[in-house]
């Protein structure tokens, strides 16, 4: 695949996952607010994905879309990583819920690593010449 495609997948995908991202946080914390801090987090993931999805599709440009799906990758690296450790220390405790969200954190996580590869490989593949 050339770079432009990647891009384009890339971009859009950002799109996508950064506003799905801000109504899941609003949905998620609905009349419970987690500290303030954990929910910012996102909102920032969410606004530097979109920033990242436009500013790629209309100038070709993708440092911000590899810093946007770079920045969210660590943030549900960690996300992950935290929700299962505390998942493996109480097993017999865990919620349908809390599996639930566990495995969707999982999901979320992947699409980082597929959004960040393809930013990647677009910022350093050459784009097809007319």
């Amino acid at each position: 695949m050339r770079g432009g495609v990647l891009r384009t997948i890339s971009s859009w995908l950002a799109l996508a996952f950064g506003l799905s991202l801000a109504v899941l946080e609003v949905v998620r914390n609905w009349g419970h607010w987690e500290w303030w801090p954990f929910w910012l987090v996102d909102y920032i993931s969410a606004s530097m994905l979109v920033a990242g999805g436009l500013t790629a599709l209309k100038t070709r440009a993708t440092p911000l879309l590899c810093a946007a799906w770079g920045f969210s990758c660590a943030m549900f690296w960690m996300s992950f990583f935290g929700h299962l450790d505390e998942a493996m220390k109480s097993l017999a405790l865990l919620t349908p819920r809390d599996r639930s969200l566990t495995t969707a954190i999982g999901g979320m996580f992947v699409i980082t690593v597929v959004g960040m590869t393809t930013a990647l490989w677009a910022s350093i593949m050459p784009e097809r010449r007319r």
